[in-house]
């Protein structure tokens, strides 16, 4: 990915961690192909090994000058759940305040942004 200036490592894995819903995997804690993050999710309990989080290798990341490399997994089938429940509750008009209803939703599907705390 080609930023808009140049960044440090850090900036861009801090500018991930403020996002929501991106959780941080490591090689180094095994997780080291696609099919460990569905075993992963089982092994937390996760129902079918759903990952709702978009998943991102964070000691794989690399930035060089304006230049970010990095490696991600979506679930397909398990992403779409927690925006489509806060699309209803906007539907709804339950919760109209896009943070609230994304912490609301992530904090009752137990979402995390890392899988393995050290």
């Amino acid at each position: 990915m080609e930023l808009t200036r140049e960044a440090s490592r850090d900036e861009v894995l801090a500018a991930f961690r403020a996002a929501p819903r991106i959780a941080f995997i490591r090689m180094s804690d095994g997780v080291v192909a696609l099919n460990s993050t569905i075993e992963l999710m089982k092994d937390l309990g996760r129902p079918r090994g759903d990952m709702w989080e978009v998943a991102l290798w964070e000691d794989v990341l690399t930035v060089q000058g304006n230049e970010l490399y990095y490696t991600y997994q979506v679930y397909n089938e398990a992403i779409v759940v927690p925006e489509n429940i806060d699309a209803i509750r906007a539907l709804a008009g339950t919760v109209t305040n896009r943070a609230e209803s994304i912490r609301i939703t992530d904090e009752a599907m137990g979402m995390q942004q890392d899988f393995l705390v050290r």
